[in-house]
């Protein structure tokens, strides 16, 4: 799966995605270098789905009267 393909996918498709990827490593039936291609690309969608986590928190943030409060479970400065 190519980056513009990943950079496409929604959360949940990615979430998706990365869950097939685990399961068929996890399987160990996958020769050693399709492993490799295969935690590159799920390296690649952990990436992606992070960005969106960190994009949505942001917008959270503005969102919120101050932009300041810490959220639920987040350590204050």
């Amino acid at each position: 799966m190519d980056k513009k393909t990943i950079n496409k996918m929604t959360f949940e498709q990615g979430l998706e995605a990365l869950e097939k990827i685990v399961r068929e490593l996890e399987s160990g039936d996958t020769p050693l270098k399709e492993s490799f291609a295969a935690f590159e690309e799920g390296k690649a969608i952990q990436k992606h789905l992070e960005d969106i986590l960190v994009d949505g928190d942001r917008r959270i943030r503005v969102l919120t009267e101050s932009g300041e409060e810490p959220l639920e479970g987040e350590a204050e400065a």
